[in-house]
């Protein structure tokens, strides 16, 4: 069967977890810094503590506290979709390899670690690979982690230019999460409601080989 999927990635933040109490400790620093940034929290494993420093910033301990504590906040609060777990569960009953593959900075890795660890194959996350997507480098090393040609590897994500534009531009197959319902039936790209449409499309993607 040619262009079958054998791998699905996921986006993490907007597609499997949301964060339910959102403080942004990061965006707090960047926007305060005293500084442009040298590096990026985003393209590499930099914590909280050095993302202070890279800033140009020097806080007391009270001030730090409250960052610690809202990045902790953030993190508790991190909670999955209803449907998330039962799809990459089936999705694995399927014999499809599956991976998160995200835009974010290092600590908040964990939660989804926590979460969703026990049924991923491959984590591939911007601080770890040095490219944020869209760019064709993050997406080149997610396909060379799960051993896979990019055709046969179905990239979903809430965001269009980052999940969708991103994705299809390198080959891959996608889907654009819209959670919210902002998109216009009439749109011609793939995009859908929730997560489980994943398994309606992997299923149509079979069929139509077998044909």
């Amino acid at each position: 069967m040619q262009n079958q999927i054998k791998a699905v990635a996921f986006d993490a933040f907007g597609t499997l977890v949301e964060i339910r109490d959102k403080r942004r400790p990061y965006a707090r620093l960047a926007k305060a810094a005293a500084q442009p940034l040298a590096r990026s929290p985003m393209c590499e494993p930099i914590d909280l503590d050095a993302m202070v420093h890279l800033c140009g910033l020097t806080l007391d301990a009270s001030e730090m506290a409250i960052l610690h504590a809202d990045l902790q906040a953030e993190l508790a609060s991190t909670q999955p979709y209803p449907e998330a777990e039962e799809v990459l569960k089936e999705l694995r009953g399927l014999g499809v390899r599956i991976a998160v593959a995200s835009n974010l900075a290092l600590p908040y890795a964990r939660p989804i670690e926590e979460k969703f660890g026990h049924l991923l194959d491959v984590s591939c996350m911007s601080f770890e690979v040095g490219f944020v997507k869209p760019d064709a480098g993050f997406y080149a090393e997610l396909c060379r982690r799960l051993n896979h040609l990019p055709q046969e590897v179905l990239m979903i994500g809430d965001t269009w230019r980052c999940d969708y534009e991103g994705a299809t531009v390198a080959g891959l197959h996608a889907i654009h999460l819209d959670r919210q319902g902002k998109i216009e039936v009439d749109q011609s790209y793939v995009f859908s409601s929730n997560l489980c449409s994943v398994l309606a499309y992997i299923g149509g993607r079979q069929q139509s080989n077998s044909d």
